[in-house]
């Protein structure tokens, strides 16, 4: 693969971050002991229920420095972790030793992940990094490509229009800082825009971010050879009815903050789970062929 100035340059962003550790780069909170409450700890908005994890091959893509991946070993499954940052990686390993689990760890851009063979995970958790990749089409493609036929793969990210609009209130309203039709990054307006902050500790990381359109994201995994049987929007809770007009909390009130879509790699000669009835009799009613040529 040619040289990725954006990654590199996101690289160096996460490894400031990963290493004054921030938000989203090291474990947060403590999980509870119960199988069924590391469920709803790692998936709050159950996901991936009904989804076996005993046994499963699972892939955390861009998903170094939380909790998730020690989780998913927990409940049985065998976990890769692959992220950029060899700062987020060290955290996943160092806190699984802590817990007694073993993931095994891959540094490498998401827009290339030919270190895995065709068919190699039976589920794909990957939450909040595609948003600073600018090509989501070949990442969807090559996660179509690793997924198992029958697999799930489940995708959190920035909500398009909502990050257009963050720090940009004026005069009593919001004004996107691109068009939605754009596919170039979202640019920063000031040094807040760039400054990442918990608690009392505030950093400038001007990470390269893009606001991936619905429309890239469902063409992305229909092109890897997936049916999305899922799309949610949210903002992380509760909402703030007194937030300070104008700032992000406020945004957040009025759009979601994120999205999320579900997908699933169907078996060869399989059909989506909800094809109208009548559909599934007709391809299973005997005789049935392709149009023949006059």
């Amino acid at each position: 693969m040619k040289r990725d100035r954006i990654a590199e340059h996101n690289k160096q962003m996460w490894e400031r971050l990963a290493k004054a550790a921030m938000n989203y780069t090291r474990p947060f909170g403590r999980p509870p002991k119960s199988r069924a409450g590391m469920r709803r700890f790692m998936d709050p908005r159950g996901r991936l229920k009904g989804i076996r994890l005993q046994g499963a091959r699972v892939l955390g893509l861009a998903a170094g420095g939380g909790w998730d991946p020690v989780i998913f070993t927990k409940l049985g499954a065998d976990v890769t972790v692959f992220d950029i940052s060899p700062t987020q990686l060290k955290t996943v390993r160092e806190l699984a030793a802590r817990q007694r689990v073993k993931v095994r760890l891959v540094r490498g851009n998401m827009k290339d992940l030919s270190v895995f063979k065709d068919r190699s995970f039976d589920v794909i958790w990957h939450c909040h990094s595609l948003v600073f990749v600018d090509d989501a089409i070949r990442v969807l493609k090559e996660v179509g490509r690793v997924l198992a036929p029958g697999g799930t793969y489940l995708l959190s990210t920035m909500h398009p229009t909502t990050l257009r609009l963050y720090g940009t209130f004026r005069d009593g309203g919001w004004r996107p800082k691109i068009t939605y039709f754009v596919d170039k990054p979202v640019p920063y307006l000031s040094e807040w825009d760039m400054t990442w902050t918990l608690g009392n500790k505030k950093l400038v990381a001007p990470t390269i971010e893009f606001g991936h359109r619905f429309e890239t994201i469902v063409t992305g995994m229909v092109a890897g050879g997936m049916v999305v049987d899922g799309i949610w929007e949210f903002s992380p809770g509760p909402l703030e009815p007194d937030a300070e007009p104008g700032s992000d909390a406020h945004l957040d009130t009025l759009f979601p903050a994120f999205i999320e879509v579900r997908g699933r790699k169907l078996a060869a000669g399989a059909l989506p789970p909800h094809t109208p009835r009548a559909a599934r009799s007709a391809v299973a009613a005997k005789g049935t062929s392709r149009p023949r040529g006059r």
